[in-house]
Formats: C-alpha cells, structure tokens, sequence
C-alpha cells in the first residue's frame, strides 16, 4: 500500500427532503406541498365532471323548441287604403262584385276582436266613401262598443272621431246633416227636411268656419241630438267628408258625440230616410 496515493471521498448518500432533519421552515415547505398536490388531484377529478354538466346545459338549450314561449295573439288591423278594405292582411276588393261579401267573411273571422270592444278603422283620405259605409255597415252586424276612424286631417281638428253606422244610430229626426257638395261648397238641414243653408267653396276646399254656423244654428234648434249626420256628392272623397264632420266637434254652443255617415247620396233640404 502506497501511503503517497490520496484516498477518494467516500460518495455521499441521495436524502429526499422527507428525510432531512425537521425545522420550522421545512415543516412549512412540507406542509404546503402536501396541500397542493391535494389541490391538483381534486382539479383533476372534477374538471372532466365541470365540463359534462355543460356540456349537458348546452344540449338542453340546443334541443329546447325556439317557440317555447307562445307569442300573445293579436287583434288585425282594420284598414281602408286606396287600394281596398282591409282586415289585418287580407284584402276585400269592394269594386268587384264579391268584394262585399269578402269583406263580411273577413270581418267574420275577426269576430271575436270586435263584438263589444272598441274598434278602430284607419282610413286613408283619398278613399271612396262608399267604402267606408260599406266597412262601417259591416262593422255595424258585429255589435263593436264603438267605432273610431282614424284619419289625417288639418292640425287643429281631431285626427280620430267616433262614427256610428248607419244602421245603428238612434238619432231624433231634428239631427242635422251636413253634406259637402259637388261644387266643394257645403250644405246644411235637419233629417226631416227643410230649408237648407248652404256656404260656398272656399280658398282651399269647403268654407268649414262659415258652415259651422250654420250647424250651432240648427243644433241649438235640437239639444236632444248628440249625432251629426255627414255626407258627400258623388265623387268627393272621404277626406272632405271626415273634416266636416271633424268641424262639428269644434263648435261651443252645441255638442256632437258621435258622427253618421249616411250611405245614400241624400238631396239637401230634403228628408232623409236612414238605411236600416
């Protein structure tokens, strides 16, 4: 043996921090691996169960009907543009024979939106006026509370008015019925006949202000009438017809709740027999 040669250290021993001698802080380290190895062995088992019920979540909304809350149902439109009568978006085409009973078949399938509610009926103002008789005699059969049309009118006249149908209205025979005539000017008389007042044209249609006299006049004559009876000469459109009834609710001195408009043509000053 050579006591020259230097002897090799003798390998050191592998130790895990387990086995290291237990200190304050080697206790906390151990602790907290300890805590987290819990915590990603709980991620890992429940992350796949997370991710089932959504799964499951997006499945049921996928499946679910789009119409699972039922939409409230409607009432039509009632509706006359210058094309024809309308009911919601059929239409009844007055000017062919059958347009009339197309239009109570209409109104029929409606039934339940008009006996004993409030009707409204938006007309247009260039429209025939037999149309709207027609609509309202229609209306009329279904027993509505009330009937409003609903038009474009000047700015200081109510744009909705109440009408009765004709065949309805109960009105005592000194009611006053005012007509715009063929010329644009208008006249005025009671529904058994008369004298009739009548104004000319004025600068922009019927002289409305002048006429309005005329109607306080008559209606003073006859407190126990709330209808105005309105009517036009052939060719006059529903317009004209609808602001002079739109005038009479204007007046101080006498006051209309309703208004009628009569389907026949009558001849002012003569008396008016009521289409029943």
């Amino acid at each position: 043996m050579s006591w020259g040669r230097r002897h090799a250290p003798a390998p050191l021993k592998k130790q895990s921090f387990l086995s290291l001698p237990s200190t304050p802080r080697l206790r906390r380290f151990r602790q907290l691996a300890f805590h987290t190895s819990l915590l990603g062995l709980f991620a890992c088992e429940t992350e796949p169960a997370t991710k089932q019920v959504e799964t499951a979540s997006r499945s049921k909304l996928a499946e679910a009907p789009a119409s699972a809350t039922p939409k409230p149902e409607l009432p039509p439109e009632f509706e006359i543009d210058t094309v024809s009568t309308k009911v919601g978006f059929e239409r009844a085409l007055l000017q062919n024979p059958e347009g009339r009973a197309k239009l109570k078949s209409l109104l029929g399938e409606a039934k339940k939106w008009v006996d004993g509610k409030d009707v409204v009926l938006t007309v247009n103002r260039k429209v025939k006026v037999p149309w709207v008789a027609a609509y309202l005699d229609e209306l009329g059969k279904l027993t509505p509370a009330k009937v409003m049309i609903r038009t474009e009118t000047r700015k200081d006249y109510s744009p909705e008015l109440r009408f009765t149908p004709e065949a309805k209205a109960e009105a005592p025979a000194c009611s006053v019925v005012g007509m715009v005539t063929s010329d644009y000017g208008t006249a005025v008389w009671k529904l058994t006949g008369g004298a009739a007042g009548k104004r000319g044209r004025g600068m922009a249609g019927p002289d409305l202000s002048m006429t309005g006299d005329t109607i306080e006049r008559l209606g003073k004559a006859c407190p126990e009438s709330s209808s105005f009876f309105v009517a036009v000469a052939d060719g006059i459109e529903w317009g004209l017809a609808y602001d002079l009834a739109a005038s009479s609710r204007m007046l101080e001195r006498v006051k209309f709740e309703e208004a009628v408009l009569l389907g026949q043509t009558p001849v002012p000053g003569h008396k008016v027999a009521l289409q029943r």
